[in-house]
């Protein structure tokens, strides 16, 4: 490592301070920093954070972008600070209070506060763009306050995990909505697909950035499906771009050629329902949407992402082995699976006490 040059304390404050403020600013970050990168602007630095190597799936990208911009726009309006630099650790404990209790529901009137798990991702979002910004090859932030910062994840995998009962009101709920709003099984197809493939919706949703200007994934064609037997192979493209085919049952696979008729390979396999996307597949909010309207219907709340972790639950418990299971979700780690599945096959120490009161009596 290229030795800095040495100058005495003295002589740096005496060139300091004979500069304005933000030119002396500068003079300081170029003298600790030589080799940094000239961020001129608040956009810059998120746009350079957000493709950086720190952040490596586009989902991640996308939610980190709008957290940043957030940020700055808090920091301007309740504080007057335009520049990040300028934002100490108060500020940053401010912004993270005013999330949980003031900040406006979107879609939810006179509704106010994220949920503690929500909190936990604007804290890490945070905690990223401090920590990248105070490299030395960047060289933006003076100290990283990121580190005073801690995150508490509130754990309900519990929660995500539907029973056999739920699974069977929710499929017959998704037929009612469809019945309801004349969709063409469109919402039980759905529910079937994501529950008995795995796959997440981000991976079958249309979903973009910047304004609808940049395509993240374009949502599910006929083209990603192949006829094997009696079976369908499902072609995915998950997290950092890594692409996985799953291999659906002759049930399932029944039903989606049923459904399919003569459409082609280009054509959609769920119709975005907004007249504004007419053609293009169904967004990410669209299928948000509609598992919204079956969750209603049912009166169980659930998600996507509920079915994923039932569906590896219920799948263990069925006998698929741990391989099969970590290359069906897309899951890079083991670990990773193994979180979804953690409790299945575990007996329990309750039946251990159950069988010695047995043996006395």
């Amino acid at each position: 490592m290229e030795n800095l040059p040495v100058k005495s304390v003295e002589s740096l404050a005496v060139e300091v301070v004979t500069l304005p403020l933000d030119e002396a600013r500068v003079a300081l970050v170029d003298y600790y920093f030589p080799n940094r990168q000239k961020i001129n602007s608040t956009q810059q630095l998120i746009e350079l954070w957000v493709h950086s190597v720190t952040i490596k799936s586009d989902q991640t990208r996308r939610a980190y972008r709008q957290i940043g911009y957030e940020l700055v726009d808090y920091m301007q309006s309740r504080f007057g600070i335009s520049d990040l630099r300028m934002a100490t650790l108060f500020h940053l404990h401010a912004y993270l209070a005013w999330l949980k209790d003031e900040k406006p529901v979107r879609g939810k009137k006179n509704t106010y506060g994220i949920s503690k798990n929500t909190a936990a991702k604007y804290t890490a979002a945070i905690k990223s763009l401090w920590e990248w910004g105070t490299r030395a090859s960047i060289g933006y932030f003076a100290i990283d306050l990121g580190k005073d910062l801690s995150i508490q994840w509130d754990d309900k995998l519990a929660e995500r995990i539907l029973s056999e009962r739920e699974i069977a009101k929710l499929e017959k709920a998704a037929m009612a909505v469809d019945l309801q709003h004349n969709t063409n099984k469109m919402h039980w197809l759905l529910f079937t697909l994501v529950f008995y493939s795995g796959v997440r919706a981000g991976e079958i949703a249309r979903q973009t950035s910047d304004y609808g200007k940049r395509i993240i994934t374009p949502g599910l064609f006929w083209r990603q499906f192949r006829e094997d037997g009696d079976c369908l192979l499902l072609t995915v493209t998950g997290k950092r771009n890594k692409t996985r085919t799953v291999s659906l049952d002759p049930e399932t696979s029944a039903v989606l050629l049923d459904y399919r008729g003569d459409a082609g390979n280009d054509q959609p396999v769920f119709p975005s329902p907004s007249r504004r996307d007419r053609g293009k597949p169904l967004s990410d909010r669209g299928l948000r949407l509609m598992m919204e309207e079956i969750s209603t219907c049912a009166g169980i709340k659930f998600s996507a992402h509920f079915l994923r972790h039932t569906h590896a639950t219920l799948a263990k418990k069925n006998g698929a082995s741990d391989f099969d299971l970590q290359a069906d979700l897309g899951h890079a780690s083991p670990a990773t699976t193994a979180k979804y599945i953690h409790h299945v096959g575990r007996v329990g120490t309750s039946h251990a006490l159950r069988k010695k009161s047995k043996h006395r009596a």
